[in-house]
């Protein structure tokens, strides 16, 4: 007598089998199926893969975007990234509360390096030393990947303003012109969504098509659903339908780059989405970690992060995944640079607070001078580097030259003030 080939394994198997995916799930990891069978054995991977599949979909939540079906899975190490994100919005402002209420100058650094290396994951070429001199000094851009780079720091200004909005196709085409101008082959492009469908995502270096998008019919369903995900919290949606707000950042920055609305710019407009999202959600936390600087260190782990998803029944919990991996590694950045600053900011505040007639502001002005101790500093440029008006900035500097820890030089009518060399060699012993 033939075995029905559709009944289920002997209770021995199912055994072996689940412990076969219980030593795969121990270390945390959420495999792919092509991960999946080079971990067990050859004839049983098919068998694993089915059951755990079976095992994700009975523990995943849907996404409520009504167009497509995408699921995720709150895995051990999302739910436990996704807290930590939350005690960090008390616990490290609180902690370092002194001196993040004198990081302001880190908060742009920060939204600098997220401009910087968001241009580059598409294709700007540059040094970041060269890039954020040309930021810091609003230098005009030369050539065209500066001209991203400085789009997208200007986005990553604007969206800091813009957190009580609700988001419309309008505002999504904000973004993307603001991400483009002067950018793209065609300008008519910039601030509008594609009308044809021949757009395709292709591999960098083989030219091998990985995504197909949306045909461009389907573009204003698809669009106002994004917008609807995004406003859902701010439109009385049923409590049994929350959706932690990073999550909801991570699936609109994916997204974006599925449906791919735009002939150009959607990764950078993706990645600027995600921030304005959580940032309006109240994660100042996101306003010091420049995640796309992670994301360069293994571009192709994001790309992959992307075709997993899709290949996977729009499985989003690979994409959550590795954008939780990188916040990860931007918030422990973070932490190291809040214990190194706070070492720094102790060295300085003791030089400066020895240091007569200075103000608080006045000593902020000179240690961030001296950070940058070969370089002149316009008065304007101190004016909008710590948010006060011109004839402010001006008296600050004066009185840091008349007290010789600065000098002047004129060019043409305008005033620039550098570290004086005579005076810092008299202090090095502090180690500033």
């Amino acid at each position: 007598m033939k075995t029905n080939t559709s009944s289920p394994p002997p209770a021995a198997d199912m055994q072996e089998l689940a412990k076969e995916i219980q030593s795969i799930n121990e270390n945390g990891n959420y495999y792919t199926y092509e991960e999946l069978r080079y971990r067990v054995k050859p004839d049983a991977a098919d068998r694993v893969w089915q059951m755990m599949k079976l095992a994700r979909h009975l523990a995943s939540q849907r996404l409520p975007f009504d167009p497509i079906e995408i699921r995720y899975v709150l895995t051990g190490e999302i739910a436990e990234e996704l807290y930590l994100c939350d005690q960090d919005l008390s616990r490290i402002f609180d902690v370092g509360k002194k001196t993040l209420d004198a990081m302001s100058a880190y908060i742009i650094e920060a939204l600098s390096d997220e401009a910087i290396y968001s241009s580059k994951l598409e294709g700007a070429v540059t040094t970041e030393l060269v890039a954020k001199h040309m930021l810091r000094k609003n230098i005009p851009p030369k050539t065209k990947d500066e001209q991203m780079i400085v789009n997208n720091h200007h986005a990553m200004q604007l969206i800091r303003d813009k957190k009580d909005i609700l988001l419309t196709p309008e505002c999504l085409c904000e973004i993307h012109r603001i991400v483009t101008t002067d950018t793209l082959k065609d300008e008519h492009q910039s601030g509008t969504f594609r009308t044809t469908d021949d757009v395709a995502v292709v591999e960098g270096r083989s030219g091998k098509v990985v995504h197909y998008p949306p045909k461009s019919a389907e573009l204003p369903a698809l669009i106002q659903a994004v917008c609807d995900l995004a406003n859902r919290d701010r439109k009385n949606s049923p409590a049994d339908s929350f959706v932690h707000p990073i999550i909801v950042g991570i699936a609109l920055h994916f997204l974006i780059g599925y449906i791919h609305p735009f002939y150009d710019g959607n990764g950078r407009t993706a990645r600027t989405l995600f921030y304005w999202y959580v940032l309006s959600r109240g994660y100042r936390l996101f306003e010091y970690i420049p995640i796309s600087k992670i994301i360069t260190q293994a571009p192709t782990q994001y790309r992959n992060a992307y075709t997993a998803t899709e290949k996977d029944a729009m499985d989003l919990t690979y994409f959550i995944g590795y954008n939780i991996h990188c916040i990860q590694k931007a918030r422990e950045k973070l932490a190291e640079h809040l214990h190194n600053e706070r070492e720094r900011i102790s060295k300085a505040d003791r030089l400066t607070a020895a240091l007569p007639d200075l103000t608080k502001r006045q000593g902020q002005i000179l240690r961030y001078m001296l950070e940058y101790k070969d370089e002149e500093f316009g008065i304007r440029e101190i004016a909008e580097r710590f948010s006060i008006v011109y004839q402010t900035a001006r008296t600050d500097l004066m009185h840091l030259e008349d007290c010789k820890y600065l000098r002047m030089r004129k060019k043409g009518k305008a005033q620039y003030y550098i570290v004086d060399k005579e005076w810092l060699a008299s202090v090095q012993g502090s180690r500033v």
